[in-house]
């Protein structure tokens, strides 16, 4: 059974480990890098859970005054690929930003990564935007949106 629930700064050495398992070190977040998303007001940190162990975390950002929410980060330790880990992620951010009164959500993915943008696609995301050399070693990042109002309509 996957489970998605905000996170608390006691998750802090889970966040961490996940970050580890998703991530090369140099797209890692730091320890300072969480505790400040988890402490933040304008920051929505989720920890998804499979049968109660720590598979995947995703971070979600908010503007004041601004309707659109950004995923600012997701990440699934390998070992729980393929069981809805990402897109109970995805579904557990989008109800947030829905509860903040954003109707829509914008992520940026490597334009490189296949399977990352399947899992957007299938989660309804589509094109908004295109930033060349956006990543630090020059990959190209595709900014992905999707209007959270088409399943309240």
């Amino acid at each position: 059974m996957t489970h998605c629930r905000p996170a608390t700064l006691e998750d802090l050495p889970v966040l961490l480990e996940i970050e580890a398992t998703a991530f090369t070190e140099d797209d890692q977040f730091t320890r300072r890098t969480i505790r400040q998303k988890l402490d933040s007001p304008s920051a929505f940190v989720t920890i998804c859970e499979v049968e109660g162990v720590p598979a995947g975390s995703a971070i979600l950002l908010f503007r004041k005054g601004v309707t659109v929410a950004r995923l600012y980060s997701i990440a699934t330790n390998p070992v729980f690929e393929k069981r809805g880990v990402g897109a109970a992620l995805i579904a557990a951010c989008e109800a947030e930003a829905l509860a903040r009164g954003c109707d829509r959500l914008r992520l940026e993915v490597r334009a490189e990564n296949a399977r990352a943008r399947s899992l957007y696609a299938r989660c309804g995301y589509s094109l908004h935007d295109t930033r060349n050399g956006y990543y630090s070693n020059g990959d190209s990042a595709l900014v992905l949106e999707r209007d959270l109002r088409a399943d309240t309509a």
